[in-house]
């Protein structure tokens, strides 16, 4: 090979290199879809697929509400979905946040995009406590406008870096916040907060309302185009539109880094079912057998990615409230290994989705589980699509 071509392919490799490991990095749950609740002191579980970090930080406290239901007077609907996150600030110098970890780090260096919906309500009435402990006669309403905060670490609820910052949220109508964000570290985990303004502030009682993020887009740092989207819901949902740009109030021009777009009008919104022929279940017959759509395992392992939890909270839903059905969950995979090995591989990924579906609260005896390995396609496994499709797990009616 002469040395122009060799410097040629070189350069190639270099540059199917950076396409393949270009990877944008979800996040569980981001429209904090879970059922509405107030906050209360040493109630353990906060919002699904993420940690309350005042269990630690501060272990008197209340974890942060989940609405809209009409408590604290707060009556705002979603931005998207069925439910959001209300996080307060304290006049005692305690405030809310949330964490959780990422399946993929976010890059040292590397640029992301990332966007999340932001509001205040009028009213968020509670009980207040001050710095001796003592509680508030009188219900005092929340309402002193505070500031989002984003922060990145190494371990839950850790601040190696802030990543992203708005100004006093003071609009009663969310408000779409972009960010552009280069991690000086590689980052494990992230951190939704709510602070008080800065600078000079002193503690008070105040609130933000969240909802709906989305996935940090990986990003071109000096073009900011997007490398490419790994969200498996683009590829299934259409794209949302996009809110007109309007002339911002004067009190949102104080925003940092960040570019607020008003939502549009509030249209009805139901979060689409993965799994639709649970839909009727007068019409599931015994025998009936389902494919699970959306249900992910990192390569050669029965490690569920978090992308799947939507699709496996969707079944547990509907068994848990029709607790008549029982199910079998068959595992499959493509003919690629020896027998052996897919039909272990198969069984273990089936008795990981059976697990899920018990610590979510399904009775173990309603479920049972098998490993097919490779002995029954549904696809050809000539063509990479024919195998993708033969490797899943299907439920199978028993009873009802």
């Amino acid at each position: 090979m002469t040395l122009a071509k060799l410097l040629i392919s070189s350069l190639c490799l270099m540059f199917l290199s950076s396409v393949i490991s270009a990877q944008d990095v979800i996040i569980f749950n981001n429209g904090l879809e879970d059922t509405p609740r107030k906050g209360v002191t040493n109630y353990l579980r906060s919002v699904d697929g993420w940690l309350d970090c005042g269990m630690t930080q501060f272990p008197n406290e209340s974890p942060p509400d989940i609405h809209p239901d009409n408590f604290w007077k707060v009556t705002l609907p979603p931005a998207q979905g069925k439910s959001y996150v209300g996080l307060v600030v304290r006049r005692n110098d305690t405030y809310e946040s949330i964490s959780q970890g990422l399946d993929v780090s976010l890059k040292k260096g590397q640029c992301y995009s990332f966007s999340i919906y932001i509001a205040r309500s009028d009213d968020y009435w509670s009980g207040s406590r001050d710095f001796s402990g003592r509680t508030s006669a009188d219900a005092v309403n929340f309402t002193t406008p505070a500031i989002f905060r984003l922060w990145g670490g190494k371990v839950y609820c850790g601040k190696s870096q802030l990543l992203a910052e708005t100004g006093p949220v003071k609009s009663n109508n969310w408000i779409k916040y972009e960010f552009e964000i280069k991690p000086q570290t590689d980052i494990n985990y992230i951190t939704y907060q709510a602070f008080y303004e800065i600078p000079n502030w002193m503690p008070y009682d105040g609130h933000i309302l969240i909802d709906e993020a989305s996935n940090f887009l990986e990003i071109d740092c000096e073009s900011k185009e997007e490398i490419h989207s790994s969200d498996p819901i683009a590829e299934t949902e259409p794209e949302k539109p996009k809110a007109s740009p309007e002339k911002k109030p004067e009190e949102e021009t104080k925003v940092v880094i960040s570019k607020p777009v008003e939502v549009e009008e509030k249209k009805e919104y139901v979060q689409p079912k993965i799994l639709i022929e649970l839909r009727n279940p007068e019409r599931l017959n015994v025998g009936k057998k389902i494919r699970l759509r959306n249900l992910y395992f990192q390569a050669d392992t029965s490690t569920i990615n978090k992308t799947s939890y939507g699709v496996l909270n969707e079944l547990s839903d509907f068994l848990i409230e029709y607790p008549n059905f029982k199910m079998e969950l068959g595992g499959h995979t493509n003919n690629i290994p020896e027998e052996g090995y897919c039909d272990s591989l198969s069984l273990e990924r089936a008795i990981q989705v059976s697990k899920y579906l018990v610590n979510r609260g399904v009775d173990a005896d309603r479920l049972t589980v098998k490993g097919y390995g490779k002995k029954y396609p549904i696809a050809s496994n000539e063509t990479t699509v024919g195998r993708a499709r033969n490797q899943r797990v299907e439920i199978k009616i028993i009873s009802k």
